[in-house]
């Protein structure tokens, strides 16, 4: 008898293999969804990454604006400049000595900026800005800056424009920022002038205490009014140093002996004419902290020669021969204590003294603005104080602190 055999082993798993294909494909369609979904978010954040680059740069510009219109002299890359020169406010604004009034004085859209490579490099020419580059693919953030003016007095807009690229023309270029995934950001913020010399005198010496003189006298002139305020008396004074408004008797200029005036109190006097406390003067940003040896006098002279236009020290002091202030930028000088000034000195700008003043020349000494002493006044020689409105009103309008307009930030 024969038996017949089935083979079944080459039709065996099958349906098996068919179901692995099918789960294989399910897995790598959802292994590619995953990615996708992956590289999506990936993107997200890297350009969540990329705005915050450029919003914080955008905002950057603006703190930094405000610390370089509080600057003294600057090159072009932005360094403080030892050398005569011009300050970035200086370089950047104009401001109407009369209405106060600021506004640029260049059309261009930027004039200054930085941009973020191994450490912050800067550009502050005088015309055609450009940002500086360098090659390399490592991200170089910057910003640029202008400034727009604003319909209020003492007050200027700056704005600062971020990007997460050195590239101007790529940010600029929405179709380029796109296509190299770049970010940009513009912050907007109103900047106050707070005025070095809120309540300006009227006439060209302010003395809390009394006032004594040589056989020279002082010269005071003023040709448009009071020539004295004086807390104590005043003697020495002769009447042909004196000059005052046309066809108006001296005596009539001169006011001594004012007990109201004498019965303030140092800060009282400081406020007059400030607006503010001495600490808080003391520390405005564009104040500059002037450390003195025995005679101040070089030391001042060098510090103008860099820019530094409001001058504080902190300690009494002597001054020698000096040459300090000019015509268009006059100098403030505060001295927190006792001045001797023994020499001849020449300054164009105000001068503030919180202590007592003893003033000794051989020859001729000169200040064009004001005289202002807390304590008493002592002087032997032939010194000359010239009333000069046009610098008072430079201090009152020009010089001072730029500092943030509450609520005016813009994003």
């Amino acid at each position: 008898m024969k038996r017949q055999f089935r083979l079944h082993g080459q039709q065996h798993g099958a349906t098996t293999l068919l179901a692995v294909m099918l789960l294989f494909g399910v897995m790598a369609m959802m292994t590619i969804y995953a990615n996708r979904n992956l590289l999506f978010e990936l993107r997200i954040a890297n350009n969540h990454y990329r705005a915050g680059v450029a919003m914080e740069a955008a905002d950057g510009g603006i703190e930094w604006s405000l610390g370089m219109l509080n600057g003294i002299h600057v090159d072009a890359a932005c360094q403080a400049s030892g050398v005569t020169g011009s300050s970035f406010r200086q370089r950047y604004l104009a401001i109407d000595a009369s209405s106060g009034m600021i506004s640029p004085n260049q059309v261009a859209e930027t004039v200054a900026g930085c941009i973020r490579q191994d450490a912050w490099v800067c550009s502050c020419p005088a015309t055609g800005w450009t940002a500086p580059f360098v090659a390399t693919e490592q991200l170089q953030p910057g910003f640029r800056i202008s400034f727009e003016p604003v319909d209020r007095a003492g007050v200027i807009r700056i704005v600062s424009q971020g990007c997460s690229s050195s590239s101007a023309t790529e940010c600029d270029n929405p179709s380029s920022a796109v296509d190299a995934a770049l970010a940009a950001d513009k912050v907007l913020l109103s900047a106050a002038l707070v005025s070095a010399l809120k309540m300006p005198p009227t006439m060209p010496l302010v003395v809390k205490g009394s006032v004594a003189l040589g056989p020279e006298g002082l010269g005071l002139h003023n040709g448009s009014g009071l020539l004295l305020l004086s807390g104590g008396m005043a003697s020495g004074l002769l009447e042909s140093r004196l000059d005052s408004l046309p066809g108006t008797p001296v005596e009539l200029a001169l006011i001594t002996g004012n007990t109201e005036f004498a019965a303030k109190s140092a800060d009282e006097m400081f406020a007059m004419y400030f607006g503010m406390a001495p600490a808080r003067y003391r520390d405005q940003p564009a104040m500059r902290i002037v450390e003195c040896p025995a005679d101040c006098g070089p030391e001042l002279s060098a510090a103008y020669a860099k820019g530094v236009e409001l001058a504080w020290i902190d300690r009494p002091i002597t001054m020698t021969s000096s040459l300090l202030g000019q015509a268009s930028h006059p100098m403030l000088i505060v001295v927190n204590g006792d001045l001797t000034i023994d020499g001849d000195l020449q300054m164009t700008g105000l001068l503030y003294v919180r202590g007592n003043l003893i003033w000794r020349n051989a020859q001729t000494s000169l200040l064009n603005g004001g005289l202002l002493v807390e304590g008493n006044l002592r002087l032997a020689g032939t010194v000359d104080i010239q009333y000069a409105k046009p610098v008072i009103e430079l201090l009152n309008k020009q010089a001072g602190s730029f500092v943030r307009v509450p609520g005016s930030w813009w994003n």
